[in-house]
């Protein structure tokens, strides 16, 4: 079996992340996670996961800030971003898309549908199975 694909959630609320961590975990996928911008962007350089989720509303460097810290930096611009917000601001999925997103979900987030994105944002893995 090959190596679980690492997920870097990006996120200030506890709850948020401890239940997309689990739905992530439970997937196959190793987890990491970050309270804020900074630590996010800190971690992507050092770890370079295989996708980061990224909360657009949170302190220390928001997250289209650091959406565009990560497109911009040539150590994490090929990581793929989905972002993950509880905003209804309707011009944000062009912006974020713009600012490098490949995928854009509103909270509350089902399992599914995550997983779905997840899938979606990530490069095929290699497999033996039929």
């Amino acid at each position: 079996m090959g190596t679980k694909s690492k997920v870097l959630i990006v996120d200030d609320d506890p709850a948020f992340t401890k239940l997309v961590g689990h739905y992530l975990r439970e997937a196959g996928y190793e987890v990491a996670v970050a309270a804020d911008g900074m630590q996010g962007l800190m971690f992507a350089k050092r770890d370079h996961p295989d996708l980061v989720l990224v909360d657009l509303q949170m302190p220390a460097g928001g997250g289209m800030q650091l959406l565009d810290r990560l497109h911009t930096n040539r150590a994490t611009e090929t990581i793929p971003k989905v972002i993950v917000t509880a905003s209804r601001d309707q011009s944000l999925e062009a912006k974020a898309r713009d600012h490098g997103a490949a995928g854009f979900l509103h909270k509350p987030v089902d399992q599914a549908t995550l997983l779905a994105a997840v899938h979606a944002a990530l490069p095929e893995p290699e497999t033996d199975e039929e």
